[in-house]
């Protein structure tokens, strides 16, 4: 049963990518369904089984976090509010469970970094499928995006999987399979460029410069021969959809990054972000409550700043637990080997860059990488785990779940 939750798991990560695409009506997006009949499934295994993982401090403090959000319900001013998005953090609470619950092997964990890439390219192919009907999120420099996700947050999950698709190229592996994943996983580079140029979002073009940094680490890591080949094959691709993409006013917008750090007023968040440290003044310690921000700025938007959204909703006491949540993963990052603590870091980096800019705190994406970071560390301390996965689970036997990854 265990390893059916692995499997079922893993279709879960692959949808995160593209969750905005399907809508269940008078419930959210489909990935929300789904997510919740995984939870169901894993709660059935772990009472039939008796096995569950003793919590890391990680997870106490992620637990933590999430009852200290509940508690501001009683001082929201719109509890209603508060309460949707508490009951978010809850389903983000579990998620973070079964992840540490689950992924007890370096294979469990590859794979779900590649169903991410996968879901990634679904996104992509979405967002492209937009274009050629014409259905721009946004009509002002006409950026596209898959569904309902915004443009930017489309353009952050599409930069987040390129460390993670250096990373999975540079796995071991000499099945056919394996062959058939490097590939994709290397054509993943010039996809998201395309995604990039599709959505427009310039934070996005600058938090891909460390997961391309990160790329360049990985070709120094392999044959000459394999690094001009591989080095000829990601450019001269990003090379022919150039002459497609430079005509995007989408595209064009990246042109614009200098000038708006410099100049403008970050599109407006300059004045989000001041009305924001104007209410952390009148409430530092309890915060306004939990989903609040869009109350104590004169525009009614979210804060475009997972950090400040946090500081400004929660108080000090919750950001003190968000950003030991933070500090936990950075530093289990580093107790990784170093190839392993160099790819985690870049995918913190990449991280921490958009959620400079974008309200994150409670995407399921955070939650995905923060919480496999913790589980890859604790892959080097046998000691703390109270239960591990079948020992049997090979990327090939997860791969079964994945489209088109069959044998």
């Amino acid at each position: 049963m265990r390893f059916l939750a692995l499997v079922l798991s893993q279709f879960l990560i692959f949808m995160i990518p593209w969750e905005g695409v399907v809508e269940v009506p008078g419930i959210g997006t489909a990935v929300k369904l789904y997510g919740l009949a995984v939870a169901g499934f894993w709660v059935i295994t772990v009472v039939i089984t008796g096995r569950m993982r003793n919590p890391a401090p990680y997870h106490i403090l992620v637990g933590l976090f999430v009852i200290w959000n509940a508690l501001s319900f009683f001082w929201s001013a719109d509890p209603d509010a508060t309460l949707t998005l508490v009951m978010t953090w809850a389903q983000l609470l579990g998620l973070v469970l079964i992840l540490w619950d689950l992924y007890t092997t370096q294979s469990a964990i590859q794979m779900a970094l590649q169903a991410y890439i996968l879901g990634a390219y679904v996104a992509i192919g979405s967002a492209i499928g937009n274009y050629f009907a014409g259905a721009a999120y946004y009509s002002h420099y006409q950026r596209f995006s898959p569904g309902n996700t915004n443009p930017d947050g489309f353009g952050f999950i599409v930069v987040l999987g390129i460390p993670v698709a250096w990373y999975l190229a540079s796995t071991e592996g000499t099945s056919r399979l394996a062959r058939w994943l490097r590939l994709v996983n290397y054509l993943y580079i010039p996809a998201a460029f395309l995604g990039l140029a599709l959505s427009g979002t310039r934070t996005a073009m600058i938090a891909s410069m460390p997961g391309m940094a990160f790329g360049l680490a990985h070709l120094n890591r392999i044959r000459p021969w394999a690094r001009v080949a591989i080095f000829l094959l990601v450019v001269s691709a990003i090379l022919l959809l150039l002459p497609y993409v430079q005509e995007l006013r989408s595209f064009q917008r990246l042109g614009t990054t200098g000038t708006e750090l410099t100049q403008g007023d970050l599109n407006y968040r300059l004045v989000l972000w001041r009305d924001g440290l104007k209410s952390f003044v009148e409430h530092p310690l309890l915060g306004v409550g939990s989903n609040m921000y869009r109350s104590v700025n004169r525009v009614g938007k979210v804060a475009h700043n997972s950090f400040l959204s946090v500081l400004v909703e929660v108080g000090l006491i919750g950001f003190l637990l968000f950003a030991l949540i933070l500090f936990t993963a950075f530093l289990k990052a580093l107790t990784l080997p170093k190839w392993d603590a160099l790819f985690w870091l870049t995918v913190l980096l990449v991280w921490a860059i958009g959620a400079f800019t974008l309200t994150w705190e409670y995407r399921k994406s955070t939650w995905l990488f923060l919480s496999l970071i913790v589980a890859n560390a604790a892959l080097a301390e046998p000691a703390s785990e109270a239960v591990s996965a079948p020992s049997d689970t090979t990327v090939e036997e997860a791969a079964w779940a994945l489209p088109g990854l069959g044998r």
